[in-house]
């Protein structure tokens, strides 16, 4: 993942020079390797912060890893641009340097218990991820949205993203013959999951997964829907010049997915901050506050709530899963 992140920050740093940089002046990157450990993202963020030619941060690709750097960039003036960062607390807990331009889980997930509503559903059953910083707060906003528009959850079971067997808890989980199951998790959990819930006999539509290899080349997640930012076969036309682009400088990538479209999106959303209040970390914080309208892959154009400092009004497409690609769904 770390590496399809940075050929996407690389694209898009090449596309910025090529047309000039800002103001004339070329955009440069600098990378370390956190590995996602808040530990690692801790010393990363003291020698960041120390390095007076680094006027913003992207990261860490967790929140996890990001949050406990937060004080560190805080205190150093530095503005960290957590574009990845789902988890509320980033910005709710965090400071006028933590930004984000990703919807949050809070958002995500009752997004998803709307829309499973809304297709005449009444029931489901439930795995989610067993992770105090992501999975049970993810699977309380699901909860509470369900409690909240009478959508029954049958049974809700917590796993481990590292376990291989997941047939008890979803034994238990569809026990009360839910109308469909929801996976509150990752790609390569959700792969296993549904291989998983098939296997046991339950053919329910699946709510879950994410646009990642393992997921989308499992066979039984065919048909599978959620809720997306970014879709690869959208016939947006700065969409397709994006995945023509990307493909074309790495012809191994054979698919194109919301982390990358999320990373090429920020690289461009920090130069357009610098070309309104500078490139000193004072005057990116001023341009975050002030940019508007800032074209985006993602969601077509990029406006911040300088309340949240979260993207103003963020949506979802429901998506499903056919032939390896998620395709927008209307059915």
């Amino acid at each position: 993942m770390a590496n399809s992140l940075k050929k996407a920050f690389d694209l898009a740093v090449e596309q910025v020079n090529d047309g000039g940089g800002i103001d004339g002046h070329p955009v440069a990157i600098k990378y370390e390797d956190s590995q996602s450990d808040p530990k690692q993202s801790v010393a990363v963020a003291q020698k960041f912060v120390g390095d007076d030619s680094i006027s913003l941060v992207f990261g860490d690709y967790s929140s996890a890893a990001s949050i406990p750097a937060s004080p560190i960039y805080t205190a150093g003036k530095l503005l960290q641009y957590g574009f990845n960062n789902s988890n509320p607390n980033f910005t709710a807990k965090g400071s006028d340097y933590q930004w984000s331009t990703s919807i949050t889980t809070s958002a995500s997930y009752e997004w998803t218990a709307d829309y499973i509503k809304d297709q005449g559903i009444t029931s489901v059953g439930v795995t989610y991820l067993n992770t105090a910083d992501w999975g049970v707060p993810a699977y309380n906003a699901f909860k509470a949205e369900a409690e909240k528009i009478g959508l029954t959850i049958t049974d809700a079971e917590g796993v481990l993203d590292t376990s291989d067997d997941y047939r008890p808890s979803l034994s238990n989980a569809v026990a009360g013959k839910p109308e469909a199951f929801v996976h509150i998790g990752y790609g390569p959990d959700a792969a296993k999951i549904v291989t998983q819930l098939r296997a046991i006999g339950y053919d329910g539509t699946f709510y879950g997964g994410q646009d990642e290899q393992s997921f989308d080349a499992t066979p039984d997640a065919v048909g599978s829907i959620v809720g997306a930012q970014f879709l690869e076969t959208s016939p947006d036309a700065a969409v397709q010049a994006f995945v023509t682009a990307f493909k074309k400088k790495y012809p191994s990538e054979t698919d194109v997915t919301g982390f990358e479209a999320g990373a090429y999106d920020a690289l461009n959303v920090a130069v357009a901050a610098a070309k309104i209040g500078g490139t000193t970390r004072e005057g990116l914080l001023e341009g975050f506050k002030k940019i508007k309208d800032v074209p985006s892959i993602v969601y077509g154009t990029i406006t911040f709530d300088t309340a949240t400092r979260r993207i103003a009004s963020p949506k979802l497409t429901p998506t499903i899963l056919k032939e390896g690609k998620w395709i927008a769904y209307t059915g």
